[in-house]
């Protein structure tokens, strides 16, 4: 068994998910408090004006994504390509954070634009260079699925986290200023020490193949290749979902299910439903593989979701074990999608002889930020032309064709990805003849050379569970 494909030990395993937790407490707020924040009283712009910017400044982030991707492909150092460019992002995302989430009073729109593309600088010379590192730090078609579950599961943990942060300040009365600088200092506080043991503990493979390939094979490889094409189809289709549901969720609790003090708590029901259910998934991906995986977290969520027309209107306990159930696959998709793109990236590899999965996360990063940009846009919009508006009192044939739309358009979506998921060529026997190539030709470039940093096996088998606590704990 090569170094690839052995368990990574969970001291690795945590060090590597451990991040996800501060960049989700603060995508969380970037998405839902920062445009509230800058058109309230306490900032003083329009409406109007906070959209165009967080929009354009949205699109500009975007293109931020595939040049992030290509320098932490090519640029070798002697400490590696990925944990360079992550040490210049971290001080450079903590800048534009503080900048953007504690302005000093009344700012102009260009404070805010120069701010925010500082952040989103920042937040891409993190983000796409870990994603990329977790396909790397195991070769295993099952190991993937774990380091990447594992990150998922970190991922909610925040974004539940943060969300306690401004219900709590809310209560006390304090003004949306001091909540937002309250989420930001705790971004800061988490992210700065997670990073830095990411950097110091997880170690990188030596790379032995080219590191880049011309733009146009790469762009024909992504337009050519079947799992790559599914994975991005599906992963818009999934953040499309997400988004819209996120931006409904507050509107659905308060008026479909007539639950307006309850909102809050009840997404953080759905959240901690998925965490918890996590470790299922992962199991349940190495009994069937990933994409039979996440068809079946596909079909379970289009099967629970009829269950909320059985909330009696005004039942917080009702609610609350109802999207419990409901929010038990909020985890799979978006971990299986990352494990499998880590597995097309093995194909590119094959295909092109270049280790550069950067760039293979980058276009995935960009599917995720697209599908929840025009998320917001598809279900305001089509709640509009359903006659529902939250700006006035709703009647109650409005309010009804919220609690469809909020329904039924995730089971529309649902159904879509898993058409696209039919045929799923990259099981796992393909990638493991895939890595074995792979493994081949780097052994053949560097004959003397340890193809990846040996790392121990763990004395005792032990759940992924107690292993991933006593990292933290440690």
């Amino acid at each position: 068994m090569s170094a690839g494909s052995k368990r990574t030990p969970w001291q690795i395993v945590t060090s590597y998910v451990l991040p996800s937790f501060p960049l989700a407490a603060l995508g969380m707020p970037i998405v839902v408090h920062l445009p509230n924040f800058y058109a309230s009283s306490e900032v003083g712009i329009s409406f109007a004006t906070v959209g165009a910017i967080f929009g354009f400044m949205r699109i500009l982030d975007l293109l931020i994504d595939p040049v992030t991707g290509y320098i932490s492909d090519c640029w070798r150092t002697r400490i590696g390509r990925r944990k360079p460019v992550i040490a210049i992002g971290l001080p450079t995302i903590v800048l534009g954070l503080w900048m953007v989430f504690v302005p000093d009073g009344h700012v102009s729109v260009l404070h805010i634009c120069f701010w925010l593309f500082v952040m989103y600088l920042g937040w891409s010379s993190i983000v796409v260079p870990h994603l990329s590192w977790g396909s790397e730090i195991s070769g295993d078609y099952h190991e993937r699925s774990r380091i990447y579950g594992w990150s998922q599961a970190m991922t909610v943990a925040g974004m539940m986290c943060v969300l306690i942060i401004p219900a709590i300040l809310e209560l006390k009365h304090f003004p949306l200023s001091k909540q937002v600088m309250a989420m930001a200092i705790f971004s800061i506080l988490t992210m700065v020490p997670t990073i830095l043991l990411c950097l110091f503990v997880v170690p990188e493979p030596e790379v032995r193949l080219k590191t880049q390939a011309p733009l146009l094979p790469t762009l024909r490889f992504l337009l050519k290749n079947s799992a790559v094409k599914r994975i991005m189809a599906v992963d818009l289709l999934e953040s499309t979902n997400q988004g819209a549901r996120g931006a409904l969720f507050l509107y659905f609790a308060t008026l479909a299910l007539g639950l307006s003090h309850f909102g809050g708590s009840l997404l953080l029901v759905y959240f901690l439903s998925g965490v918890i259910f996590t470790p299922f998934w992962i199991s349940l991906s190495k009994r069937i593989g990933k994409h039979r995986t996440l068809s079946v977290a596909f079909i379970y969520g289009v099967a629970t979701a009829f269950l909320l027309f059985l909330i009696p209107k005004g039942s917080t306990l009702g609610a609350a074990i109802i999207i419990a159930i409901t929010g038990a696959s909020y985890g799979a998709p978006a971990f299986l999608i990352r494990a499998m793109m880590a597995d097309a990236a093995d194909a590119d590899t094959h295909e092109n002889d270049a280790e550069r999965a950067g760039m293979m996360y980058a276009f995935l990063s960009m599917t995720s930020k697209f599908g929840i940009g025009w998320s917001v846009t598809i279900a305001f919009g089509a709640l509009a032309l359903l006659g529902f508006n939250p700006q006035i009192h709703n009647t109650t044939g409005a309010i009804e064709n919220l609690r469809l739309f909020y329904i039924l358009l995730p089971v529309l979506l649902a159904g879509l990805s898993l058409l696209s998921l039919w045929g799923y060529p990259l099981n796992e026997a393909r990638q493991r003849e895939l890595r074995a190539e792979i493994e081949r030709r780097r052994e053949a470039s560097d004959p003397n050379a340890v193809l990846l940093p040996t790392q121990p096996a763990p004395p005792a088998p032990e759940t992924d569970s107690i292993m991933l606590a006593k990292g933290i704990a440690e």
